[in-house]
C-alpha cells in the first residue's frame, strides 16, 4: 500500500481519546484501505513524489474510513439512546460519519479510475490545429 493511514490517524480524525477501539479501528483500515487504493487510478497512486496529491489521497481515505467508524459505533448497542427531563436532554452526542464519508468521497472523485474511461469517451477529438472533430455516429446540438 503506498499510502499509509494509521489507528492514531482515524483517532484524532473521529475525536476518540481512548484506546478501546484500537483493534476494531485496525481491523477496518486493513479492510478499507486496499478497497480505497484500488479504487484509486494508478496514476495518482503512482506519483509518490507529488505530496499534496499524496496528502490529499491520503486525507480522503482516512474521512472514509474515519466516517464508517464513527457509523459502526453509533450502531453499538446503547450508542444512541437518550432520556430528558424538564427540557434538558442526556445521552450520546449525534455525531454521524455519514458526513465525514461523503466529504472523502468527494475529495477522492476526481482520482478514481471510474473517471478515467469517461474522461476519454466524453472528449471530442481534435485535429493538429485544435478543431473538434465529430463522427457521424455522434449528435451534435
Amino acid at each position: 500500500m503506498a499510502i499509509t493511514i494509521t489507528t492514531a490517524d482515524v483517532k484524532r480524525k473521529a475525536m476518540i481519546t481512548t484506546s478501546d477501539y484500537d483493534s476494531s479501528i485496525s481491523a477496518l483500515i486493513a479492510e478499507m484501505q486496499p478497497a480505497l487504493e484500488y479504487s484509486i487510478a494508478d496514476p495518482y497512486l503512482a506519483a509518490t513524489l507529488d505530496e499534496k496529491l499524496q496528502a490529499t489521497l491520503k486525507l480522503g481515505m482516512l474521512e472514509i474510513i474515519a466516517g464508517e467508524f464513527l457509523e459502526q459505533l453509533r450502531r453499538e448497542v446503547g450508542a444512541s439512546e437518550q432520556f430528558g427531563v424538564a427540557g434538558l436532554s442526556m445521552g450520546s452526542a449525534n455525531q454521524t460519519g455519514i458526513e465525514l464519508v461523503q466529504q472523502g468521497a468527494t475529495r477522492l472523485a476526481p482520482y478514481l479510475k471510474s473517471v478515467l474511461p469517461m474522461i476519454s469517451e466524453n472528449s471530442p477529438a481534435t485535429t493538429s490545429n485544435g478543431e473538434t472533430v465529430f463522427s457521424l455516429e455522434e449528435e451534435v446540438w
